[in-house]
């Protein structure tokens, strides 16, 4: 029941949400009592398998990438939708290697009332820690409320790893990642190729 629960979570994020950067909900349902979701087919893959097979991004590729990460957040943000696991494997990157669409709603939170948020709450308990630690903002890793900004967090993190080839956060274990994003800043972006503006853009995320 919890899956189908996180299922239907994710079905419900996700099916609220039209953006061209955002993969596509067509249904949702259930047969013989199995939940599924039926979403647009995408070509490419993801972001993840692409950054182990070329390493460091050229740097106009992370600043077009980084562009549509944030028009979609700031649009499902406005939709009172907040992601909380932004990492690359739920980024979808187009045969063209500049192209994405964010995929994986399935811990978003939907802005409630009070009421509602309390009996969600106790139905899925939410108050616990869920995101990818790598990727996970420092109140994330506390067990802490979240809203938008855990999202900005979590794409700084992922742009820094585009740029540099590396993990911001480098911790072998979730305790040691845990630590490291709650008390450290990564180590700066040292690649030459990286304009001092985007370097401050993702320092500040």
């Amino acid at each position: 029941p919890q899956f189908a629960a996180r299922f239907l979570r994710e079905a419900r994020a996700a099916g609220a949400l039209s953006h061209p950067n955002i993969v596509t909900i067509y249904d949702v349902g259930e047969i013989e009592g199995f939940p599924y979701i039926a979403m647009e087919l995408l070509e490419g893959e993801p972001l993840d398998a692409a950054a182990a097979r070329v390493g460091r991004f050229p740097v106009a590729d992370v600043i077009e990438i980084g562009c549509q990460l944030a028009g979609a957040l700031r649009y499902a943000h406005e939709q009172g939708v907040v992601h909380r696991d932004i990492k690359p494997s739920n980024i979808w990157l187009a045969r063209d290697g500049r192209s994405i669409k964010l995929l994986d709603f399935g811990i978003a939170r939907l802005e409630q009332s009070a009421a509602e948020e309390k009996a969600e709450t106790l139905k899925t308990q939410l108050g616990q820690v869920v995101g990818t630690p790598r990727y996970m903002s420092p109140e994330q890793a506390l067990g802490r409320e979240t809203d938008g900004r855990s999202d900005l967090f979590s794409v700084g993190v992922v742009l820094y790893e585009l740029i540099t080839g590396r993990p911001a956060f480098d911790g072998s274990s979730a305790a040691t990642l845990a630590l490291q994003i709650t008390q450290k800043d990564p180590p700066p972006i040292d690649a030459p190729d990286c304009p001092r503006g985007l370097q401050f853009l993702v320092e500040k995320l």
